[in-house]
């Protein structure tokens, strides 16, 4: 996957790995490399024989502009001078502690004008950063803050007036129709009374009965009509 340093067309950056005591070993590959595997384990990308070494202790990743250096909860850690390192941006001629392994990266002009047209956004952030970075984002048990779904709105239409119940407009009628009955019942009492007293009246009349009477005073004091025949004596004389 990886060679020694031959020469070749493409673009390839430069990795070198110096274990304490032994040579440096360098390694190429292509610029369009999205990730390369760097552990004492056998099936990584770069084997590194070295008991300070995890067996993935970290990865080189592409990102616009090149590549970083990101640390793969490694026991040794990752090391960028004194600073032990979550993420590394990587530049060229940059020298890394991998363990007490040293790492370098390095790019030639060609690269470096690559590289250029794209555009570089830094990740570089120390494992202190990242340790408080995660406890700002955990939840009271140490657990990733879950966040609060959002409450669920609902519309609803404003309730319309209460109807007046027919209750109370059959009341309201009823009542009204009894008084518009009791109204007529009474008009028609007082016309019967008015004819009956006005033919009362007539025939007291035609008695020969003089001043004021009425069918009602009559019969409120029991007084009788006058006989037929005191009605005759008085139009006889």
């Amino acid at each position: 996957m990886f060679s020694f340093d031959q020469p070749t067309k493409y673009l390839m950056p430069r990795v070198s790995i110096t274990i304490p005591g032994k040579n440096s070993q360098p390694y190429r590959f292509k610029l369009d490399r999205e990730k390369v595997t760097i552990g004492r384990s056998s099936d990584n990308d770069i084997v590194i024989d070295c008991p300070s070494v995890s067996a993935l202790h970290c990865t080189m990743e592409r990102v616009p502009g090149g590549y970083v250096l990101r640390d793969r909860q490694s026991t040794n850690g990752v090391r960028l001078k004194e600073d032990y390192m979550s993420i590394v941006d990587l530049r060229n001629d940059a020298k890394v502690r991998v363990g007490d392994v040293q790492f370098g990266y390095t790019l030639n002009d060609d690269e470096l004008d690559e590289l250029d047209e794209e555009e570089f956004v830094p990740h570089q952030e120390t494992t202190e950063e990242r340790e408080e970075r995660k406890a700002k984002s955990a939840g009271p048990e140490g657990k990733p803050a879950k966040k609060k779904p959002k409450a669920n709105v609902v519309t609803t239409r404003p309730a319309a007036a209460a109807p007046v119940t027919p209750q109370v407009l059959a009341s309201s009628s009823q009542g009204t129709g009894f008084l518009y009955g009791l109204g007529l019942l009474v008009a028609g009492f007082l016309a019967l009374y008015a004819g009956l007293s006005s033919s009362y009246s007539g025939q007291q009349t035609k008695a020969g009965r003089e001043g004021e009477f009425s069918l009602f005073g009559d019969i409120k004091d029991g007084r009788p009509l006058l006989p037929q025949e005191d009605s005759k004596n008085s139009a006889s004389e």
